[in-house]
């Protein structure tokens, strides 16, 4: 009786001609990757957050998740590509935005509450639900060289509600637009379907003034960890282990100053 390798090259060597990547092994492509603008960030991330994928961050508040993704717009627009970014709670600061060098010309700003004060007595779930469409929308249409679905504000009992076909929906659709999908969000909840995950932190306190020589809160320090990258060009690799790196924000009023 033959041999269960024998079998498989008698297989293989008849579909060679046939089928010919019917048993052949892909390598993955690199993907581009688009620099964050942050130095550190990028060392880590072999470059920057992969085009044609979804990037998740997800963090506490004030741990660094908008500056980070204001960071990366800003560094996308200033190439001379089009970016939009999905505000669930219109938490987005044009100052901000400005201030972290972002080209707001190449800004496209969707916003799920018009006025602030409604963000008190509108249900969490209807804005987050307008954003999920919005975010198809633009997916759909292409030309965004990257979009940013900031769910900052939700809570994760309501991001959890998200049906898992929607985030594949978004994986396949941001592969076809060539487009960089950014996830802010309290806790990680795209699962598999994100190529990159990260997660945010507080880093060590530094102290406000030295001596009264330092002027307060002229930057903020924040911890960025690597939790899963799957960007790497070959399936054999093994899994790197989660990665940790401390990186600092300019405030906007030394930045404007």
């Amino acid at each position: 009786m033959p041999s269960t390798a024998a079998i498989r090259l008698q297989i293989e060597t008849t579909l060679a001609n046939r089928v010919p990547a019917a048993l052949t092994l892909k390598i993955k492509q690199a993907p581009e990757l688009f620099p964050t603008g942050i130095s550190e960030v990028d060392a880590v991330l072999g470059g920057g957050v992969p085009r044609g994928s979804i990037t998740e961050v997800a963090g506490a508040a004030s741990t660094g998740k908008t500056s980070f993704g204001l960071s990366a717009i800003a560094a996308i627009t200033q190439s001379g590509a089009a970016c939009a970014w999905v505000d669930v709670s219109d938490a987005l600061s044009p100052e901000s935005a400005a201030a972290a060098n972002i080209v707001l010309k190449r800004l496209l700003w969707l916003r799920m509450s018009a006025e602030r004060k409604q963000r008190v007595t509108d249900k969490p779930w209807s804005r987050l639900e307008q954003a999920l469409k919005a975010t198809d929308l633009l997916l759909q249409a292409g030309g965004f060289a990257a979009i940013v679905l900031d769910m900052s504000d939700v809570l994760p009992q309501h991001t959890i509600r998200i049906p898992l076909a929607t985030w594949y929906r978004f994986r396949l659709a941001a592969e076809q637009a060539r487009t960089a999908l950014i996830f802010l969000s309290q806790s990680l909840c795209a699962s598999s379907c994100a190529a990159l995950a990260l997660r945010c932190e507080p880093a060590s306190i530094q102290p406000f003034s030295g001596n009264g020589e330092t002027d307060l809160f002229e930057s903020q320090q924040y911890t960025l960890v690597r939790e899963r990258n799957r960007n790497e060009i070959s399936p054999f690799l093994h899994k790197k282990p989660s990665t940790r790196v401390e990186w600092r924000a300019e405030t906007l009023w030394s930045r404007v100053r």
